[in-house]
């Protein structure tokens, strides 16, 4: 089996997304970019993305099977994992639980960015349960 290389991706090189569903568009306009995921990247073990909310928005409380991480890079929110709030801001790294319901809200005044990383191949293998 031959190692992986080392890869450099440019997050200006990379399209934002959002839901494909209209309806949680509506309730969460949120965008974010994959920059590692094995479907579009020559890797494997970790799907990175970067997530931004807007002012007055969040991400709806959801769970999943997977662990996953936030690194905050701008912005301030309130997360919320199992009912528990937490303020949130530049440099906070969270580790999320398997299935531990969380959101993520931003009151404002400016966009709130962060990275989010999963410990699987590609950003397919994860299954949001939305739970509002």
């Amino acid at each position: 089996m031959q190692p992986e290389a080392s890869i450099i991706v440019n997050p200006d090189d990379t399209a934002w997304e959002s839901w494909s569903d209209p309806a949680l568009r509506a309730r969460s306009a949120i965008r974010w970019k994959l920059l590692l995921t094995r479907d579009r990247t020559p890797t494997s073990s970790m799907t990175l993305g970067l997530l931004e909310i807007p002012p007055g928005a969040h991400l709806l409380r959801h769970h999943h099977a997977l662990p996953e991480s936030y690194y905050f890079l701008e912005g301030t929110g309130t997360l919320e994992i199992d009912g528990q709030l937490s303020p949130v801001g530049p440099g906070a790294t969270i580790y999320i639980a398997p299935n531990a319901g969380h959101r993520l809200v931003n009151p404002g005044p400016t966009t709130l960015r962060l990275l989010f990383m999963f410990p699987v191949d590609s950003f397919d293998e994860v299954v949001y349960q939305f739970e509002e």
